[in-house]
């Protein structure tokens, strides 16, 4: 009988692989508000944690871990780096760079496979690949670093030039018609990215990246989700709190206002 695994937030993405570890054999307990982590640690021992909560939910979800289960610590989420979980004390924790979308009434629909790196990386490859989601294992720290990174170019450029062009506009269409308000958000964002890990990044590697993989991977992504005006206040407010300027970023803001 394998162990089972713990999600923490059952969302769209945490319904999925929930899924992919039951078809896995691997029980699952679902961590909900209503849920006493406390009474749930004293009478299981998991596999592993899996933390897949909203952006705004992660660091209380980080710290409600019980240091028992701290060697045991897999999650994912958009912008996620190293600065977000360090702090917590993990041990050899996992995490995946999903490339999956998972909205409410659709099945899952695959951009390109998704990196992940850690302890329990395998069982997440595993696991996903039994409800035909790829994923795969990266070398090394580093290499997850600029996986995340690139992520969280993708979809920070994406959702902030959409919301400086027509509404309703697709990953096609900003790639198409307005490519100059794209690298100019680009740069933009990865020079907060940049200041937020310490570390410079191949900067055509990661263009090239996202624009022959991630937008091939899905050219009618509409670039404004519900979450869009809400990830411009945060990098904003990031580049504020490093005294960092960013002036694309800045005049869309003020034409929003």
């Amino acid at each position: 009988m394998k162990k089972p695994i713990v999600v923490l937030g059952i969302g769209e993405l945490g319904s999925v692989f929930s899924r992919a570890f039951l078809r896995n054999n691997y029980p699952v307990y679902p961590i909900t508000r209503k849920t006493n982590i406390d009474e749930l640690h004293a009478n299981i021992d998991p596999e592993f944690i899996l933390v897949c909560v909203a952006e705004n939910q992660l660091q209380p979800a980080l710290k409600s871990i019980p240091n028992a289960w701290k060697d045991r610590v897999a999650m994912l989420q958009n912008e996620l780096l190293p600065r977000d979980w360090e702090a917590h004390q993990f041990e050899n924790p996992t995490i995946i760079s999903v490339w999956f979308e998972k909205k409410k009434g659709m099945d899952s629909k695959v951009v390109m496979s998704s990196p992940t790196f850690g302890s329990k990386a395998q069982i997440l490859v595993d696991s996903l690949a039994l409800i035909d989601i790829p994923a795969h294992i990266v070398a090394d720290e580093d290499a997850l670093l600029f996986e995340l990174v690139f992520k969280n170019v993708y979809i920070f450029t994406v959702n902030i030039t959409g919301l400086a062009v027509a509404p309703g506009s697709t990953v096609g269409d900003v790639r198409d018609h307005h490519l100059d308000i794209l690298h100019n958000v680009f740069n933009d964002v990865l020079k907060l990215q940049s200041i937020l890990t310490g570390r410079t990044f191949d900067k055509q590697k990661l263009e090239k990246n996202m624009m022959d993989m991630a937008f091939e991977g899905d050219l009618n992504h509409i670039c404004i989700g519900r979450s869009a005006p809400a990830r411009l206040d945060r990098a904003l407010k990031l580049a504020k709190d490093f005294k960092l300027g960013l002036p694309t970023l800045e005049k869309i803001k003020k034409l929003q206002s």
